[in-house]
This record gives structure tokens, sequence and C-alpha cells, in this order.
């Protein structure tokens, strides 16, 4: 399997570092924000595959940061592939799935999440 920049963009550092550990092992190049400004500088970089977003975070918002990556994307005359968005987070998803998917998540995934479940999510998006 080709490896896949993904992008965690998350401010718990112990979840970062045992997502980080995952997909290491699948020999995938990972990238890290605490915050979604940091997430966007680094998609302004990197050609990212996959982002896994967490929503509630300080500074700008899991929402806020899906927002303004796809305005860069229209501004830039959609001159790069958007990544697929895999949301990582402890409220209850289905509230919030409509806002979300509207704005390109791709997937969802509650926190705590199963090691094995969390690795072929991110994989079926990779394909």
């Amino acid at each position: 399997m080709e490896q896949g920049r993904i992008l965690i963009v998350d401010d718990e550092e112990i979840i970062c570092a045992a997502m980080r550990e995952l997909l290491e092992l699948k020999g995938h190049k990972v990238y890290e924000a605490p915050n979604g400004v940091a997430g966007l500088r680094i998609c302004a970089e990197i050609q990212i595959d996959v982002i896994v977003l967490d929503l509630n975070m300080p500074r700008m918002d899991g929402y806020q940061f899906m927002e303004k990556l796809l305005q860069r994307w229209e501004k830039e005359n959609r001159s790069f592939r958007l990544p697929k968005i895999l949301v990582m987070t402890a409220v209850d998803v289905n509230t919030d799935l409509g806002l979300a998917k509207n704005l390109g998540a791709s997937r969802f995934m509650n926190k705590p999440f199963k090691s094995s479940e969390f690795v072929e999510a991110v994989n079926e998006l990779l394909d």
C-alpha cells in the first residue's frame, strides 16, 4: 500500500501521539497541528491526503478549519486536491453530522476509538 500523508489536527497531545504511532506503524507520513490555524498552515505547504480532525479546539475549531480549507480551495480555483476528512470527536457525532458533512467531512468516529477501526477508516479514505 502506498504511504499516505496524514494530518492530525487535535489539541489533545496524548490522543495525537496514539494516532501518530498507529499510522506510522502502517508506513504513513504523519503531520500534527494543535489547532485549525496550524493545520491550515500545513495544508498550504504540503498536499495532505487525509485529515484526522477534532471538532472542539481552541483558536479555531474543526468547523472553522473545514470552512477555511474550502474557501482556500475555491479561491485558488480548485488548484489542489481537497483532502478527505475523518472527524474524530468526543461530542455526539449525530448532532453535528449535517454541518460537518456540508463542510467536507468524509467519515466520523467517536472518541474513544478502537485502534483497528481508526486505522481501517484512514486506509479506506486513502483508497
